[in-house]
């Protein structure tokens, strides 16, 4: 896995490209000289906490360049380093107990985010949760596999699980996502040992990763990743199909949360 460090300064780079802007225009924004900012970009200096803020504005990033600031200056793995992961993605496929992140409702990932996360930091987690989910859109396939107990455990209330629920009916029929929804009696399949993700881009290596609030591991060796695609594949055997899954669902939803 690259140094945060380097991780942020490739990201102001690219919100930089995005925004249209040149180095000189950045840093008329950020109150800096040009070679101050090609200095940033080439991971030679790091920012300070002010001239982020700045970036982050000028750049509307949600404060994902502050979120990978506290990284380096914290030394800890958080979502900033998984939305940077998934940024620019081809393919994702995934296996997670919970609802993964950008399949979420905002208002299931607040109530879902506020279980664990401090108040004073909760904003800046649900709006690198809720820019993650811009991947949607450009991804040419994503696999999402969730456990059947995701469907039933309730953060919020009965209108924010069945806004979730429902929302995740909708990505299911879109014609590059699919859901499947592993059931309570289906166990044999190596899932167990927890969540897992396999992400494919179009010009660097695929990466093969876990996440937690504690401890995760990213890595692209290309043994690695394969071993993982392995056992992503048992995992998506051993679940519904995509079609019964909708239709799982549908039926937790009426049943549990009202039509």
């Amino acid at each position: 896995m690259e140094p945060v460090a380097t991780m942020l300064a490739r990201r102001i780079r690219r919100f930089r490209e995005r925004a249209g802007m040149n180095q000189t225009e950045l840093a008329h924004h950020v109150l800096c000289s040009k070679s101050h900012i090609s200095d940033i970009e080439l991971a030679r200096v790091l920012p300070t906490a002010s001239e982020i803020r700045l970036m982050d504005k000028a750049l509307d990033t949600d404060g994902v360049l502050g979120d990978l600031l506290d990284l380096v200056s914290n030394g800890i793995q958080e979502s900033a380093i998984v939305a940077d992961a998934e940024h620019d993605a081809l393919a994702m496929t995934s296996w997670e107990w919970r609802i993964h992140g950008i399949l979420q409702t905002e208002e299931y990932m607040r109530a879902h985010l506020s279980t664990a996360v401090p108040p004073e930091r909760l904003e800046r987690e649900v709006a690198i949760r809720r820019g993650r989910k811009r991947i949607l859109g450009s991804l040419v396939t994503g696999w999402f596999i969730l456990d059947e107990g995701s469907l039933w455990r309730v953060y919020g209330d009965q209108e924010v699980m069945r806004g979730q629920l429902l929302y995740l009916e909708e990505m299911a029929r879109h014609p590059n996502i699919d859901i499947q929804v592993m059931p309570f009696t289906h166990t044999r399949h190596p899932g167990g040992d927890g969540p897992l993700e396999v992400i494919e881009y179009s010009d660097k290596p695929s990466i093969w990763f876990t996440e937690g609030p504690k401890a995760g591991r990213l890595s692209d060796d290309k043994r690695e990743v394969m071993r993982s695609m392995q056992t992503l594949n048992q995992v998506r055997v051993a679940a519904l199909s995509p079609v019964d899954s909708i239709e799982l669902m549908r039926q937790v939803r009426e049943a549990r949360y009202g039509q």
